[in-house]
Formats: structure tokens, C-alpha cells, sequence
């Protein structure tokens, strides 16, 4: 994106945030309540989710071998065998959803619709801390012990947040939570539900990839203050301030960030979404030049009868193709302060026959500047509804990443994962 249409952007937000109370779009995705009550003129409702799958991840492909400075070759970090070469691990772990107990507090007072909400994750694999959370514990190879039986599972409070509104007014968000670009993308991935491109297999932490990386960047979960509009016949946008954070390769500058959306949505025998999200933070580099994360996004998506189809694409610079910012891959140059350009694109089409969901994924992104690569991921997936609650599915992910600089290769990797996920 140009920096004069960066400045103008946050420009316009800026304005727009001043003259407007600041409030959100959505959380998590809603899911079945598995309990509620009355506490005097509050109802407190609680629900969550837990999932678990076998992941078999192939990492004998390609020329490079390049042990986690590619996309897919970071899902194949520590996948040796006995002489160092790369081989197949198999692992037992959470998938892209964290496993979740969500807790909300809603009432009415005044005219005022109020709500408080803590959505806790947890994860199943216990991520090479020890008991203590002081730090891994290693065997005599230096390699982390998951199996250690004497290791937790860690904690994540990831969004902490209180809304306010009316349905002429709109509504208000104050707190941490997910932020609005590559939201609707991610929350649409078919994925969600499963894995995706799994994360250093042999060292399984509490979410996969999905699609990050591949096809969108990740939302991030943001303290943020944001006001969404009332619902205008399908319309309806988003504007807010989000706490300045640090990138790979530079420091939050002393302004908080910017984000938007835009959305129409619409029902009948055609269902559909189109939406598009802008997001600013000016940066202070480590190599001490002014600069600024910024990105937009396209999504659309349409249901008729049991097809669902969808298109996203995004553009954007000071972004690594996995995280807004940079992460474990540079956002900026070291040396100039150049921020990374990266763009990218998702397609998805599911059809459901009964209690089947038959879906295919393809997405695909380059990064142009800092690190000149390009990675692309197929997706193959079953979903299987044994109840309303429980969906058992299977999926298989072919990976590649391409080096386009001079003197480039590929490194190659494929997937299979087969589990279950249980809200309740």
C-alpha cells in the first residue's frame, strides 16, 4: 500500500474515532450454550468447546530442507530421523480451535443492552513447559519433553471484553479481542474446525496454522476500543483504536493503531457476506526509520441450497504472510527498515449431503520484499455431524513453499489429521 494512502487512512480513522464512540464486530464464532441461569437481572451463560486430533505430517519432500525458514518448512521443524534427515511425525494435539470455556453475563438496564465476556483456551499437549511454568525441560539431547508427566497444559486468556448498545445506536466493545482484519477469513476457513497446515509437528503447541501463512494472516487478538453501526437493511461497519504493538523488525510508535470493516449481508435463496477491512500503525524500525503496518482486505462468500462458495484476497505491507507485524518471520528489513510486502488469496467450496460436508481449500501468497517466497496449500476435507454437538472429521493438506529469489527451491510437506471437536 502507498505510504500517502497509509497516512490518509489513519488520517480518516483518526477523525472518524474522535467524533464517534468506538465499540466491535463479533467474537468468536457462536456456539451452543451448554448452560445458563438467572442471577437476579443478569443471565450468566457458559459454553466451550474441546477437540483433539491425530496429525501425521510428511516432511521427506522438496530440495531445500530448510528446518522452519519457509512456511512449510516450519511445520516440519525437529521432524528428523536418527541421521538428521527429514521424516514423517506423528503427533496427538489440539487443531486450529484451542480448546475453550467461554463465560458471558448479559442484562438490560435503562434501555441498554449490557454483556461481559471471558473466553478462556486450553490446550492438550503441555508445550514443553514444566510444572513450575519456569521454562522446557529438556532431555540429554537438548530436545523438549512432551511427554513428561509432570508437565501442564497452559492457559490463554485471550479475550477479555464488555459491550454496550441499543439496536437504533449500534453497540460498543472495550477490551481484548480478535481484531477485524483477515477476521472474516478466518472465521470462514473450513479449518476451524480441524487443522489445516499443522505447527512444528513435533513440538505441538496449543493451535495449528489453518490457513495462516497460506491464504491470510493471522487477526491477533487486540486490546481495542471499537463502535459498530446499527444494522442498516444488511449494512453495517465497524470502526476502532487498537494498542500499538510491536513488529518483527520494529517498535509501536506513540500512536495507538487503526482498524475498519465494512459488510453487507443478505438472506434468501442465495445467503451471502461481502465485507472489507482496513487496518494502520505507524512503526519506529529497528534500523530507525518511520514506517507504518497497514493492509486491506476483500471477502465474499454465498450459500445456495448445500453449496457454499468463497473468495478472499488481501494486500498488505509490514506483515510477514503468517501475523500482522512480522512473526518468526521478518516484518521489516533489518537493515533498511523496509517493510515486508505480502499478498494473498484464499478460494473455498464446501457441499453438505445429510450429515456430510464435503469441502476443498486453496490458498496462496507471496512476499515480496524481505523475503522473496511464495506459498501455496491444498486442503481436502470430510466433516462428519455425529450429533448437533460433535462433528468427527478427516483432512488432508498438500504444502509447498518456493523460494523466487536466485538460487531458490521448494520445500514440500503433506498432511493428514483425523480427530474430533465437541461444543458444548
Amino acid at each position: 500500500m502507498d505510504k500517502r494512502v497509509s497516512v490518509k487512512l489513519t488520517l480518516v480513522l483518526g477523525l472518524a474515532i474522535c467524533t464517534m464512540l468506538t465499540g466491535a464486530l463479533l467474537g468468536l464464532p457462536t456456539n451452543a450454550v451448554a448452560a445458563s441461569w438467572d442471577a437476579g437481572d443478569w443471565k450468566i451463560s457458559m459454553g466451550g468447546n474441546i477437540n483433539a486430533f491425530y496429525v501425521h505430517t510428511m516432511c521427506d519432500d522438496g530440495d531445500l530442507s530448510s528446518g522452519g525458514a519457509t512456511m512449510t518448512s516450519l511445520g516440519c521443524g525437529g521432524a528428523v530421523d536418527k541421521d538428521g534427515d527429514a521424516t514423517d511425525y506423528g503427533s496427538v494435539q489440539n487443531g486450529l480451535l484451542p480448546a475453550s470455556l467461554n463465560f458471558s453475563a448479559a442484562t438490560n438496564q435503562e434501555g441498554w443492552d449490557l454483556s461481559a465476556n471471558v473466553n478462556v483456551y486450553y490446550g492438550i499437549t503441555s508445550h514443553g513447559t514444566n510444572n513450575d511454568g519456569n521454562g522446557p525441560l529438556e532431555n540429554a539431547g537438548g530436545q523438549l519433553n512432551n511427554s513428561d508427566a509432570l508437565k501442564f497444559s497452559t492457559v490463554d486468556a485471550r479475550q477479555v471484553y464488555l459491550t454496550f448498545g441499543k439496536e437504533t445506536f449500534g453497540s460498543v466493545k472495550m477490551g481484548r479481542d480478535f481484531g477485524l482484519f483477515a477476521f472474516d477469513a478466518i472465521i470462514n476457513d473450513m479449518s476451524l474446525l480441524g487443522v489445516g497446515a499443522p505447527f512444528v509437528a513435533s513440538e505441538p503447541g496449543h493451535t495449528t496454522l489453518g490457513g495462516l501463512g497460506y491464504g491470510y494472516v493471522y487477526t491477533d487478538r487486540l486490546a481495542q476500543i471499537n463502535y459498530t453501526t446499527p444494522n442498516w437493511g444488511g449494512f453495517q461497519g465497524t470502526l476502532g483504536i487498537f494498542q500499538g504493538f510491536d513488529g518483527n523488525g520494529a517498535n509501536s510508535a506513540e500512536t495507538p493503531g487503526f482498524h475498519g470493516r465494512v459488510g453487507y449481508s443478505w438472506d434468501g435463496p442465495v445467503k451471502g457476506l461481502v465485507s472489507a477491512t482496513l487496518l494502520s500503525q505507524d512503526v519506529i524500525t529497528t534500523a530507525a526509520t518511520d514506517e507504518s503496518i497497514t493492509g486491506f482486505d476483500v471477502f465474499a462468500k454465498a450459500s445456495i441450497g448445500d453449496f457454499s462458495l468463497l473468495a478472499y484476497y488481501y494486500d498488505a505491507q509490514g506483515m510477514s504472510s503468517l501475523a500482522i507485524g512480522g512473526l518468526v518471520f521478518a516484518g521489516f528489513d533489518a537493515v533498511t527498515g523496509d517493510p515486508e510486502e505480502v499478498t494473498g488469496y484464499m478460494v473455498q467450496g464446501t457441499y453438505t449431503i445429510g450429515k456430510v460436508r464435503l469441502g476443498i481449500n486453496y490458498a496462496q501468497n507471496e512476499q515480496d520484499k524481505v523475503t522473496l517466497v511464495e506459498n501455496q496449500k491444498l486442503t481436502l476435507g470430510v466433516f462428519y455431524n455425529l450429533t448437533p454437538s460433535l462433528t468427527l472429521l478427516a483432512e488432508y493438506n498438500d504444502m509447498q513453499s518456493e523460494l523466487t529469489a536466485a538460487g531458490g527451491g521448494t520445500d514440500e510437506a503433506q498432511s493428514f489429521n483425523l480427530g474430533a471437536i465437541l461444543f458444548f
